[in-house]
């Protein structure tokens, strides 16, 4: 059985994120989800699931620092579905073996891209929500499970 030490767990803020190779200097957080969809599958009396696809969503949390990603808005209103590529990588110093995880994903499509929020005494934070095909994701690193001392 593996042995986890509170120094083991995983801080965001040794994350780093880029967008079509740049990288985000401001983004303070990123979620990719992947979602099952199941249909059930009656047997007998008893209902269980089968897998009958799967869905990429995602959000990428900025502090405002930058204009960003009006090309975007301006593309899709001449008809162009611009997609991008996100990389990510969680590099905490204190992981197992100093091992890092890092994932990378094509063919983003960003759904909201909110471009005034401001309110007076705070820190301008952007959320953009994006879809993605989850055959189009991939781990390029990732921590092993091992025992730890």
């Amino acid at each position: 059985m593996a042995v986890l030490s509170a120094n083991r767990v995983l801080s965001g803020s040794f994350a780093e994120i880029w967008v079509d190779g740049s990288r985000i200097a401001e983004a303070s957080g990123i979620q990719l989800t992947v979602q099952l969809i199941r249909s059930d599958v009656q047997i007998g009396m008893d209902v269980d699931s089968k897998i009958i696809g799967w869905r990429g969503e995602g959000q990428l949390r900025l502090r405002q620092g930058f204009s960003r990603f009006f090309d975007v808005i301006e593309s899709a209103g001449s008809g162009k579905d611009v997609r991008v590529t996100i990389t990510t990588a969680l590099k905490d110093p204190d992981s197992v073996n100093g091992e890092e995880e890092r994932y990378s994903v094509d063919n983003v499509a960003l759904e909201t891209l909110p471009l005034v929020n401001y309110a007076v005494g705070k820190v301008n934070e952007q959320v953009i929500p994006f879809r993605f095909l989850p055959g189009d994701l991939k781990q390029l690193s990732g921590i092993r499970v091992t025992e730890v001392a």
